[in-house]
């Protein structure tokens, strides 16, 4: 499990510069595309979090 969080923050911050890159070069639709995409990791890592966090019962 820790791999695959590690994986997703690592694609996560590749598409932070990515959409940086889209900010200087002007690239509206592209940047909104990787935003959707970029949302979309991190609720996966929040919910990878959340399994990996035991549950106070």
């Amino acid at each position: 499990m820790k791999n695959y969080l590690e994986d997703l923050k690592l694609r996560h911050r590749r598409l932070n510069r990515m959409i940086d890159n889209c900010k200087a070069i002007g690239r509206q639709q592209e940047m909104k595309s990787l935003k959707r995409i970029r949302l979309h990791i991190k609720d996966k890592i929040a919910a990878a979090q959340r399994q990996m966090t035991p549950a106070n019962a």
